[in-house]
């Protein structure tokens, strides 16, 4: 009964510390794609996506944004969260390969190392998913909760069960 507790109580708190780096990683996109439609505005987006010769950079500015402010609710949600997950470390691959790898990792000197966490982050979520705190979990009738039969990793000492 105390390695049940223990479980138990390791994957709770596993999940609430997911949930709070959720919460946080959607908070980052939600503010990037405020910050790109309203702050830097999307004419200067275009016009430095264009600057870096990259194709359609309307397409990748809205693009960018879109994904950034659907992806950063959808995450808050906990909803689809491994495909918004996927894409925005995709993003990110992309930005670090295609405009800031010649800068170096320090972002003080427009280098990559702050979409390289973004992306990192984005790596971590389609491996762990949104756990039991999201609505994934609810509406694709999949619970991460731990089993009331015992630790779900080990099999039972004596168990002929691999």
């Amino acid at each position: 009964a105390m390695s049940n507790t223990r479980s138990a109580a390791g994957t709770a708190s596993q999940a609430v510390l997911l949930l709070i780096a959720r919460l946080g990683f959607a908070a980052i996109l939600l503010g990037r794609a405020w910050s790109r439609w309203q702050i830097e505005v999307m004419d200067a987006q275009i016009a430095r996506i264009a600057e870096a010769g990259l194709p359609a950079p309307g397409v990748i500015a809205w693009g960018t944004v879109v994904l950034e402010g659907i992806g950063g609710v959808l995450l808050a949600f906990g909803l689809l969260t491994r495909l918004v997950a996927a894409l925005v470390a995709l993003e990110n691959i992309l930005i670090i390969a295609l405009l800031r790898w010649a800068a170096g990792p320090f972002i003080n000197n427009g280098g990559y190392e702050y979409n390289l966490a973004l992306a990192c982050l984005g790596i971590v979520f389609l491996a762990a998913g949104a756990s039991y705190t999201g609505l994934d979990s609810l509406l694709c009738g999949r619970s991460k909760r731990p089993a009331d039969n015992g630790d779900l990793y080990q099999p039972k000492l004596g168990s002929t069960q691999p």
